[in-house]
């Protein structure tokens, strides 16, 4: 927990800050931000040779947001009086010159009381929130990234502080990649979130990758080999397993631009990069409920289809899932029901096997629908979420901040 000390106080004077900070859900949040790491290094160069960036948060966050890239990082926990309390002290030490948060209105909200100017909000799932998150009105920007719906509702929101811009997908493609592609990759993302325990996510994991294993086996084809296996640290060691690991957003796009089959949950940020990148690409029963809606939205509203095992398939006892249409409490308990079942049912289980099987004979480059995102929401590097802030900065100047003119002559963004 993070206390003021007398050095800190010290050297207040001689620098300034750039906040950051990803709410702890997933790694959909955190990916983002990471993305973005090396834009917002280079802005906080710019404006001065000692202003620092420094990522404040909490939970899962932690495992992508270390040093580096950020200059450093703050242990705070929002959720206890005190971490809030550690929270408020050290925003008013620093009193940073700008603060970058992704999604998290209860951040927002609290920054907001202790009377924080500069507040950039990005937020990939404006499409997602059965209403618009109220803590958006304190923002000085709102960057709204696109997806099915999301103008339409920034517009009839009337919120003026906002702008849309598409969605952030770096370039990886098959560039990274030489020679034919060989193995398989899960990626299950962070995988934690308020409404499930770790304890069902490790297990949850754990099966997963047993189902996996046990395809591979049953093909004995070299290709399918090396298994690589990717979600959140804290998950990763209540598996107790040599193959799981945790990596960066970077890291894991390189693998799937390497990889022959890409087995997957459908978070935004996979299914972007499975667009890009290309490969035989599975997407996994949801975890969550945005999970599970985004792929009844795309095959609604843009006629796209692509691979996927939906828990019905698995579980045949239990009606199909109508994600749209249940709260997000109400769809997390019945993930929930439907993880249990299909960790206690043998049955289940080896219809899980079989559905693998299935898909590994799937399309080699089935991810190719995918791209009908990139036709319809365009896709950025960075450039314009990074020309929303610096125009932000410029309409609540501050004597501390002078950008150089380079950063305000990129593109503007699309509103």
């Amino acid at each position: 927990m993070y206390s003021p000390t007398k050095a800190d106080f010290e050297s207040r004077s001689s620098r300034s800050t750039i906040w950051v900070h990803a709410e702890a859900y997933g790694y959909g949040p955190s990916s983002l931000l990471l993305t973005l790491a090396p834009m917002l290094r280079n802005l906080a160069s710019s404006i001065g040779p000692q202003t620092t960036t420094e990522y404040v948060g909490q939970g899962h966050t932690l495992d992508l947001n270390t040093s580096p890239p950020w200059d450093n990082v703050h242990d705070c926990d929002i959720s206890t009086t005190q971490g809030k309390q550690a929270l408020g002290d050290l925003y008013h030490l620093q009193q940073p010159l700008l603060i970058v948060i992704i999604c998290d209105a209860a951040f927002v909200e609290l920054l907001s009381g202790f009377g924080a100017r500069r507040l950039i909000v990005i937020d990939p799932l404006m499409w997602f929130w059965p209403a618009v998150p109220l803590a958006w009105a304190n923002a000085s920007l709102l960057i709204a990234v696109d997806y099915i719906g999301v103008r339409a509702r920034v517009d009839e929101a009337k919120m003026h502080n906002a702008v849309v811009v598409p969605p952030l997908v770096p370039s990886i493609g098959r560039s990274t990649s030489k020679g034919p592609r060989k193995g398989t990759l899960v990626n299950l993302g962070g995988l934690q979130t308020p409404y499930i325990s770790v304890d069902e996510s490790i297990a949850f994991a754990s099966l997963i990758l047993s189902v996996v294993e046990q395809a591979i086996k049953a093909r004995n084809c070299p290709d399918d080999l090396p298994l690589h296996f990717l979600t959140s640290q804290g998950v990763c060691a209540g598996m107790q397993s040599d193959v799981a690991t945790s990596t960066t957003p970077d890291k894991a796009r390189v693998l799937l631009s390497q990889c022959k089959t890409a087995f997957l949950t459908s978070g935004l940020s996979n299914i972007y990069d499975a667009a890009d990148c290309g490969a035989r690409v599975v997407f996994l029963p949801a975890t969550s409920k945005s999970q599970g809606e985004q792929p009844e939205l795309m095959e609604r509203d843009l006629a796209c289809t692509f691979t996927r095992i939906d828990w019905h398939e698995l579980n045949i006892t239990k009606a199909k899932m109508e994600y749209s249409q249940t709260s997000n409490a109400e769809c997390s308990s019945l993930i929930q029901s439907h993880q249990k079942a299909l960790v206690e049912d043998r049955k289940a289980q080896e219809r899980f096997v079989e559905r693998v099987l299935e898909c590994y004979e799937a399309e080699e480059d089935n991810a190719k629908e995918l791209q009908i995102l990139f036709s319809s929401f365009g896709r950025d590097d960075g450039t314009l979420i990074l020309k929303a802030i610096v125009d932000a900065i410029a309409r609540e100047p501050d004597a501390r901040i002078s950008v150089q003119s380079r950063l305000q002559k990129s593109p503007q963004p699309s509103i």
